[in-house]
């Protein structure tokens, strides 16, 4: 098999770059788009006046419901038309800015008291654009190591903050829960990937010089958290310390790889 030219490889290089710029571009849009619309929610709806409120509620439960049809609707469209990358990536987009309006729709309205609704999704959205930037410019060990710790960050965060709400607080209960179930059987299909030089089923999810040291201490410290907050909800704040040093030492690591 004939060799790439240089020439053929910097060009296909560079289009793999203006890709991956173009596609953070596009989430950082859409997490500003996200961040303003829930600024207009709350001065409406947690900090309104009554009427505002009312018709605030209605655009809410609307968006909810919009948003619904439109995660189904991109979905079985790209899985339909999965060979059509273009219309695929378009229908996934839709899908995604479906679930945003459903999730939001929900949390606000559904947790209302204190603006607990409002505060976690003003808290969850710029969270989620960093993990997505992530994704697009780093390793895929990580973004897995750092969805970990920012996932049991926002966890001890909500433990913290719902310990005085018994709606909110059993529904954090039930998620942290399932968290760290779900942090285990991470640490079981890492596990696995690591015998089979990174690959799961026959995809590669992690580089060939994955340092799994890593991966397994993000695993470790987010499921003792998370735990430790479960029993103990008055110890949130020293968790989010330590997991936010861990987190800077980790994306601190994988940055000087990069270089």
């Amino acid at each position: 098999m004939a060799k790439k030219p240089i020439s053929q490889k910097r060009a296909e290089k560079e289009e793999l770059e203006n890709k991956a710029l173009h596609r953070v571009f596009n989430v950082f849009l859409l997490g500003l788009a996200a961040e303003c619309y829930l600024f207009l929610v709350y001065r409406g709806y947690a900090a309104g006046t009554i009427d505002s409120m009312l018709v605030w509620h209605q655009i809410l439960t609307w968006g909810m419901y919009a948003g619904l049809v439109m995660l189904v609707a991109g979905a079985a469209v790209a899985f339909a038309k999965r060979q059509d990358a273009r219309l695929r990536t378009g229908m996934l987009w839709l899908g995604g800015i479906g679930l945003f309006l459903a999730l939001s729709g929900w949390v606000v309205t559904f947790f209302f008291d204190n603006n607990r609704g409002i505060t976690t999704m003003c808290i969850l959205v710029p969270i989620l654009v960093v993990l997505a930037l992530i994704f697009f410019l780093f390793q895929p060990e990580c973004f897995l190591s750092t969805l970990v710790l920012s996932c049991a960050m926002f966890t001890v965060w909500l433990r913290g903050a719902s310990a005085g709400s018994s709606r909110m607080g059993a529904a954090v209960i039930v998620g942290a829960v399932l968290g760290a179930v779900l942090l285990a059987a991470a640490a079981a299909l890492t596990r696995k990937a690591q015998g089979d030089e990174g690959k799961l089923k026959g995809f590669q999810v992690f580089s060939l010089e994955c340092d799994y040291r890593i991966i397994y201490a993000a695993l470790g410290a987010a499921f003792v958290c998370v735990v430790l907050t479960l029993a103990l909800p008055s110890i949130a704040y020293y968790l989010l310390w330590m997991l936010g040093i861990l987190l800077f030492g980790e994306l601190v690591y994988y940055t000087t790889k990069l270089m």
